[in-house]
């Protein structure tokens, strides 16, 4: 009989701590594959026009002029719409249109030298009539530079022997015209501008 109560007593010991053990406090578990509470999420700010206007891609960049300009500037002027398209200086010049990235033109031997101390300045213009009663007569246009010294533009027919376009010389007095002109310069001249003479107001772009 003792035998039995001490087994009766054994079992229930054990039943207690079976017991226990599941009360006891579970062990730290991974999140991982469990759901939580949802973790908020800060929106980002919107980039600000001005930021992004600032930021220029690699074709932007390459479309900044040769002179080291930014986009060409048209001025409206005496009812003639001029625009300073680009502006090469160099002394000699061979083939400047594939310099310039230009495609599809018949390259040459063509080479022209500037005199001793001196440098060739090219400028591309876009020339637009806007109800001018006015013409433009090329040996009127000057381009002067820092010192006050004139230059006018000379015989260029050798820019379409470099594969250019080059700007037509007769006077301009309608529609739009565009093209190279050609002046040679100081070597050393800086501050450079092109002027002319309308009756109206005189032109004035610096280079």
């Amino acid at each position: 009989m003792r035998k039995k109560n001490g087994i009766q007593i054994a079992g229930v010991l054990l039943a207690a701590a079976l017991l226990n053990g599941c009360g006891a406090q579970p062990t730290e578990q991974s999140t991982e594959g469990t759901s939580s509470a949802p973790t908020e999420i800060q929106p980002t700010e919107p980039q600000s026009a001005e930021s992004q206007a600032g930021e220029k891609t690699d074709t932007e960049e390459a479309a900044t002029d040769t002179a080291g300009n930014s986009a060409a500037e048209t001025v409206s002027v005496a009812g003639w719409k001029i625009t300073v398209e680009d502006v090469q200086k160099n002394t000699s010049l061979e083939n400047v249109s594939v310099e310039l990235g230009y495609t599809g033109v018949e390259t040459s031997d063509y080479q022209k030298e500037a005199d001793a101390g001196k440098t060739f300045c090219l400028i591309k213009l876009l020339i637009e009539k806007d109800g001018s009663k006015e013409t433009i007569e090329w040996n009127k246009l000057k381009l002067t530079d820092g010192n006050g010294t004139e230059y006018t533009r000379m015989s260029d027919e050798f820019l379409t022997d470099l594969g250019m376009t080059r700007m037509t010389g007769n006077t301009l007095n309608f529609g739009s015209n565009e093209g190279w002109i050609a002046f040679e310069i100081d070597e050393n001249a800086e501050n450079l501008e092109l002027c002319y003479p309308f009756e109206a107001e005189s032109y004035q772009q610096a280079l």
